[in-house]
């Protein structure tokens, strides 16, 4: 038999505990932020501050990474106490067959992320080396790059440690050789920056919370290898409360002191050509290849006997046809179907876990409570903005946090029915 290392899809807890690798804070961290020093990121924190300023672009990165990090650490401290990934947690709080309508939504977000990031990295490769676009078609440069993520995310776990080991501190470093390049004259040009048509610090903090909002999600996947909850929330917190917002300043400043926001650009306007294309390859190549193993892990719920490399074949194939098909055209579309139904899950199972514990769940087909929490809290985040009714200024964290109070609700209503059912019928 296979262990859990190996398939990354233990059957119970305890086999997880037994095989698994151990990771600690720092790691968790490095795999996470191999994540989010995306081309995407890029765009965003370009955006950002492009549309509030320095100052306020500042302080919403660090509202919304402060509302991810809360979010993570609960997730991933629970992926570490339970050693289950996000997909099983999903499994106990829906029930076997409700989890399927759970996961096969998560599924198709992940691969449309998938699609979007191959999309962005073709496109990033055309401007860091034209030349080479010349003669290769764009479509040939998405291709490769998804057969080499899809190759990687085959190995597993253990495949997005070692990357994330080798590429972050030199992602990182290329981040900090631009800033410091696009910023030699120094940061007061680029800090007193005055946004024309500025946008509510509220929408900045939404567009950071609710961009990185399945990430965060997702915790467990990474976190249930942590050595203890406490480093899996330690980790997850750092990762997402001050690595994000720091990626995204690097992002934003240089794109506020030369005027352009696309990076990529930046770096060759500053003859940073080579560096330019190393972060372009690494940061889709790490990205799309977490991607892949999340889409693997669903994968593995749905398909419990098909082998790992199959799975994550497949997911391949699927993410590079959305790519290849054009779903980086319908971005803003696919962005608001994250923020409606993606959060919600995140509600009914952190809500149940703490609620049930983290031992073994009974074996239930459906569980309508969750069936209808969910429900109920993408309809909130979907009807809600049009009504200008809100609990906090970040549509996502409201889907979230209404999903998490009806669980609620609704679960120990049915506890009540069932603990009076079972009194009558002793009686």
């Amino acid at each position: 038999m296979r262990s859990a290392e190996m398939t990354d899809v233990p059957a119970t807890p305890e086999a997880a505990a037994g095989d698994a690798p151990r990771v600690s804070a720092a790691r968790i961290v490095l795999i996470l932020l191999a994540v989010m020093i995306a081309l995407p990121a890029f765009v965003m924190g370009a955006e950002l501050s492009h549309s509030l300023g320095a100052p306020q672009a500042t302080l919403a990165s660090l509202a919304g990474g402060g509302i991810l990090a809360v979010i993570a650490a609960f997730g991933g401290a629970l992926g570490a106490r339970t050693r289950k990934s996000t997909y099983q947690l999903i499994c106990d709080a829906f029930g076997t067959h409700g989890a399927k309508l759970a996961n096969g939504a998560l599924g198709l977000c992940i691969l449309g992320w998938y699609g979007v990031v191959a999309t962005m990295f073709g496109q990033a490769l055309s401007s860091a080396a034209p030349s080479l676009m010349a003669q290769t078609p764009g479509w040939t440069l998405t291709l490769l790059g998804c057969v080499l993520t899809t190759l990687t995310a085959v190995i597993g776990f253990r495949a997005l440690d070692i990357m994330s080991a080798l590429t972050t501190p030199l992602k990182l470093l290329l981040l900090f050789w631009t800033f410091f390049a696009a910023l030699r004259g120094g940061l007061e040009q680029a800090w007193a920056y005055v946004p024309a048509a500025p946008i509510p610090l509220g929408t900045g903090v939404s567009m950071v919370a609710g961009g990185l909002m399945v990430g965060a999600v997702l915790a467990p996947d990474v976190c249930r290898f942590a050595r203890s909850p406490t480093h899996a929330a330690v980790g997850s917190a750092l990762a997402y409360g001050f690595g994000f917002p720091l990626v995204l300043m690097l992002a934003g400043m240089p794109s506020l002191a030369s005027g352009e926001r696309d990076l990529v650009k930046i770096m060759l306007t500053l003859g940073l050509g080579v560096p330019a294309m190393l972060i372009v390859i690494l940061t889709a190549w790490s990205t799309n290849t977490f991607n892949l193993y999340a889409a693997t892990l669903i994968g593995a719920t749905l398909r419990p006997r098909q082998p790992q490399w199959q799975l994550a074949a497949a997911a391949g194939i699927a993410g590079t046809a959305l790519g290849l098909a054009g779903i980086s055209n319908m971005l803003v579309p696919y962005l608001l179907l994250l923020g409606i139904c993606i959060p919600p899950i995140a509600g009914v199972y952190l809500v149940n876990a703490w609620r049930r514990g983290a031992g073994p769940q009974p074996d239930v087909a459906w569980r309508s409570e969750a069936i209808v929490a969910w429900l109920i809290g993408s309809g909130w985040a979907a009807l809600a903005p049009r009504w200008d009714i809100a609990l906090t200024p970040i549509p996502a964290l409201d889907s979230l946090l209404v999903c998490g109070v009806v669980y609620w609700l609704l679960d120990a209503l049915a506890r009540g029915r069932s603990s009076r059912t079972s009194e009558a019928f002793v009686g």
